[in-house]
């Protein structure tokens, strides 16, 4: 007759009235079978140990874990990884950003494919309890069963230790090197392995478009779009800080093939955004090198982003700009700037900074800040593959945006003083002498160019871009000089200087070559715009409408539909006002529409 054990200790009653030894302990079988016959038991012979992970502190950890596969003493492991607790977007098919450690996805029926186990971008929720992730740097099995409430301790269960030969077949994709081989013998490898398994089809699609299209259709050179894919991919695919610039990056590709027509989750589009800007915010700033490099990299991914989106939206692609200048000067206190990513995120930053500046600032001011840069100032001008133009163009630029804020002043002067003022006129006088002494410097540049192209771009490309890089040089030279007429010295669009240059600029670019890979075309979009805006001839404004549609068919950039629209509206009004169109200049009416136009 069974009975019921009365459970007492040390020794129950039924085993104190038979003089029993008693024992709580109880034989822990596995699948049907002993424990050291059974598959973990094969693994821990192998000279796998338990270990008791880290318990987290506080009453705030969100999660942890019972235990993780880790090697032997003498063996070197890999540790778990806590991150800090972010918003709850989700990529699908990537190790995912939460407030634990990266896990497998639990699974009733075995191993689940990356593939299969990832969502669509279109079927991913936010609001996930637990979120499970595939990691690519390390496997952590958590469990939220029995095991949850009981660790067991390994050496303590007696059980039979000889291991069941009919169990080691089934246990050899568990366990690395359980059998010998003869170290002459060949080892058959797998063929046609996919591709960064971890990621699902939808974002390894986005993210070979960003490799192979993106940085092709926004690099003036082919060493320049290496830059991109040598720095930007490595640092993305590292998600062991998170996945804010993998995020960031394939919004970027995302965006643009929104713009091809081939793709419409905008939703997922959105939920990357989010994902990217919620870790970037976390991101601690000057501890290490490498993460302020991946964070410079993701701010200034996403101010691409704002700009290929339309880039005309004020306080977004500009905003983000600065946060990445705020990181690079950062950095540059903190870290020696001989690391080649730093380099190559500072010629971005450079290239974006300049154009900026070149379009106007709407909220113009003096920079008191100190340059940011790397350049020795003994160091021969070229021609920059990353801007296109000279590096001799760059404090010019700087100079006509001071110019531009000096005017600006004198206008609000002259409105409460008057035009007869005395100190206003002195500055007045002041003003335009700078005014031509600088148009004086542009036109010296342009009779004495740099010949000379970047040092960098030394691998080999389809065609010889010497020709286009002079023209294309030649070209940014005239709109600053345009710049300086408008922006600084305000003179109509029918004058004589401007009509010249408007001309001169439009021959420029007649000579260059739009082509479907990295070149020197890619860069035409902001000096076009910038003659369109000061095109007053029928036959000008036909050149610009044709060339910025080239542009649209050729890179698909949705900033160029923002230019022609902006381009349309600013002739439209003028020619509206009659001989009193001739004085509205474009940056008045960026102001009007509040645009902060980007075409980099």
């Amino acid at each position: 007759m069974h009975r019921k054990c009365s459970e007492q200790r040390p020794s129950c009653e039924y085993c104190s009235s038979t003089g029993k030894q008693c024992s709580y302990d109880k034989v822990l079988k596995w699948g049907g079978r002993s424990f050291k016959k059974s598959c973990f038991g094969q693994v821990l012979s192998t000279g796998a140990v338990v270990k008791q992970s880290e318990k987290r502190s506080g009453s705030n950890a969100p999660y942890q874990q019972p235990f993780v596969y880790g090697p032997g003493a003498d063996d070197n492991g890999t540790s778990t990884t806590t991150l800090p607790t972010t918003g709850p977007a989700h990529i699908s098919g990537l190790p995912t950003w939460t407030g634990a450690s990266y896990s497998k996805p639990p699974s009733s029926n075995g191993d689940v494919s990356p593939d299969q186990a990832a969502s669509s971008p279109s079927n991913a929720t936010p609001d996930t309890e637990s979120a499970y992730i595939t990691s690519p740097s390390g496997l952590t099995v958590a469990s939220n069963g029995p095991l949850n409430e009981t660790i067991l301790d390994v050496d303590d269960v007696s059980c039979d230790t000889t291991p069941d030969p009919a169990v080691v077949d089934s246990c050899q994709d568990l366990v690395l090197g359980v059998t010998q081989q003869d170290a002459t013998s060949s080892v058959d490898l797998e063929v046609n392995l996919d591709w960064l398994p971890w990621l699902s089809k939808v974002d390894r699609s986005l993210l070979n478009h960003f490799t192979l299209t993106v940085t092709s259709y926004l690099s003036l050179h082919q060493t320049m779009q290496n830059d991109f894919c040598t720095v930007l991919l490595p640092m993305a695919l590292d998600t062991s800080h998170g996945t804010h610039l993998l995020s960031a990056i394939l919004g970027l590709a995302a965006i643009h093939q929104i713009s091809l027509g081939s793709y419409n989750d905008e939703a997922y589009l959105a939920q990357l955004r989010y994902t990217s800007l919620q870790q970037l915010r976390l991101q601690s700033i000057g501890h290490s090198a490498a993460l302020d490099e991946q964070s410079i990299a993701t701010a200034l991914t996403l101010c691409l982003c704002d700009i290929l989106a339309g880039g005309e939206k004020p306080k977004s692609w500009r905003l983000h700009l600065q946060g990445a200048a705020t990181m690079i000067r950062t950095y540059f206190s903190r870290h020696p700037p001989n690391s080649g990513n730093i380099l190559v995120l500072w010629r971005w930053w450079k290239s974006l900074q300049s154009l900026s500046v070149l379009l106007g600032n709407p909220t113009p001011e003096v920079n008191t800040k100190s340059a940011l840069t790397l350049e020795p100032p003994n160091q021969n001008h070229y021609i920059d593959t990353y801007d296109g133009f000279s590096t001799k163009l760059h404090p010019v630029i700087e100079e006509v945006d001071m110019l531009n804020a000096e005017s600006q002043a004198l206008q609000k002067l002259e409105a409460t003083l008057g035009h007869d003022d005395p100190s206003v006129k002195v500055l007045r006088n002041a003003h335009s002498t700078r005014c031509a002494t600088l148009i004086e410097k542009i036109s010296a540049m342009m009779d004495d160019p740099v010949t000379e192209l970047d040092p960098a771009s030394s691998s080999a490309t389809p065609f010889d871009p010497s020709s286009d890089y002079f023209s294309l040089n030649e070209a940014y030279h005239l709109a600053v000089m345009l710049q300086v007429y408008q922006r600084a010295m305000n003179l109509t669009v029918t004058d004589t200087r401007v009509q010249e240059v408007v001309k001169r600029g439009i021959s420029c670019l007649r000579s260059i070559t739009l082509y479907d890979f990295a070149s020197p075309g890619v860069a035409t979009l902001q000096p076009l715009f910038i003659f369109g805006c000061a095109a007053h001839e029928e036959e000008d404004r036909r050149f610009v409408m044709d060339w910025i549609e080239r542009m649209r068919r050729t890179y698909s950039l949705r900033n160029t539909d923002s230019a022609r629209e902006f381009l349309l509206e600013l002739w439209q009004e003028r020619d509206s006002m009659g001989s009193m169109g001739a004085q509205l200049q474009y940056h008045q009416l960026l102001a009007e529409k509040d645009w902060d136009l980007s075409l980099w």
